[in-house]
């Protein structure tokens, strides 16, 4: 045994103090598991991680499509009542022009009663007056009473003719462009103003409810510019186009009021007729350099353009107190 104990010990295999069975790791295993266990902790996470993520990845995938099919239905509701809307919209603009229609038909036919009826007794009445005025055996009271009743005759036939042309202008008989040139014209004489009227594409036939709507606008137009705009030169232009009508009216005036006077209901009621007819209105205007009116309205009854909201009338008034002028005169009222 001593001998089996020298030989260890000699040869440098002899067991380390405490003895053979004392059970400690090498150095270098000990190290080898102090940065091993970082890494096996490292792959446990992870590998909890991807269980989880395999876990409720099916879930996950179930409420993304949920959530596209909800998706896919709110947009065909919304491109459903955007359809209803649109048609909603057509329907209004094709009843609005219908009524339109059915309103210039019966105010031609009232025009019509009233210049064959009416019209027709107060000219007999202003003859027979006439007739007894001319009388030489008439007293000179009563002669002059019969003048007195001359002249309000003449004044009631006057008021009449301009009833009538309200309801329905005779000049647009001759055609829109004839109409306008007429108004034009008169506004020149009267005013002051030098006008100037281009035309394009129109045919010179009896102008239809477009047009009856058309050349209102063109009158409340010419009456703003006369009473407000303080301008020297007006230019209108008339244009029927593939898609409707088409009206410019510019002047070299004052342009817009900047100083926060109340404005009138000119331009309001022009952009309600243009909104009711399914067109559309632009007013284009600076201090001391003009205001160009732009309208533009669908060709036919019925057949409406799409709704848009025009300029509100609150920002594009100009002045107070614009009125719509019936007749020539009532341009220099």
């Amino acid at each position: 045994m001593f001998a089996l104990a020298g030989f260890g010990q000699g040869a440098g295999y002899g067991l380390p103090p405490g003895g053979a069975l004392s059970g400690s790791p090498p150095p270098a295993a000990s190290a080898s598991a102090s940065l091993m266990l970082p890494l096996l902790l490292a792959a446990a996470v992870l590998a909890i991680l991807v269980a989880f993520w395999w876990r409720h990845a099916g879930q996950a995938a179930r409420r993304c499509a949920m959530l596209a099919a909800e998706l896919g239905r709110e947009r065909a509701h919304r491109a459903q009542a955007e359809r209803a809307l649109r048609e909603t919209q057509a329907s209004m603009s094709h009843l609005a022009a219908e009524r339109r229609s059915t309103r210039d038909a019966e105010r031609r036919r009232i025009g019509r009663d009233i210049h064959d009826d009416l019209g027709q007794h107060l000219l007999a009445l202003q003859l027979d007056i006439g007739s007894l005025h001319n009388n030489g055996q008439l007293p000179p009271g009563l002669r002059q009473q019969t003048a007195h009743i001359e002249h309000h005759i003449h004044l009631s036939i006057r008021s009449l003719r301009t009833v009538i042309n309200d309801l329905r202008p005779a000049a647009l008989d001759g055609g829109l462009g004839r109409a306008a040139q007429r108004q034009l014209d008169d506004i020149a004489r009267l005013a002051g103003l030098r006008c100037e009227l281009h035309t394009a594409g129109l045919d010179g036939q009896p102008a239809g409810a477009t047009e009856n709507a058309l050349f209102r606008l063109l009158q409340e137009a010419l009456s703003n510019v006369v009473r407000h705009a303080r301008a020297s030169v007006v230019e209108v232009t008339l244009a029927r186009e593939t898609s409707g009508f088409r009206l410019v009216v510019r002047d070299n005036g004052v342009g817009l009021a900047t100083d926060g006077a109340p404005r009138g209901m000119g331009l309001t009621g022009m952009a309600d007729r243009v909104a009711a007819a399914g067109g559309r209105m632009t007013l284009e205007s600076r201090p001391s350099q003009g205001t160009t009116l732009s309208i533009a309205l669908p060709a036919a009854v019925g057949r409406p353009e799409p709704l848009t909201a025009p300029r509100p009338a609150s920002e594009a008034e100009p002045h107070a107190g614009a009125l719509l002028a019936t007749t020539p005169a009532d341009y220099c009222a």
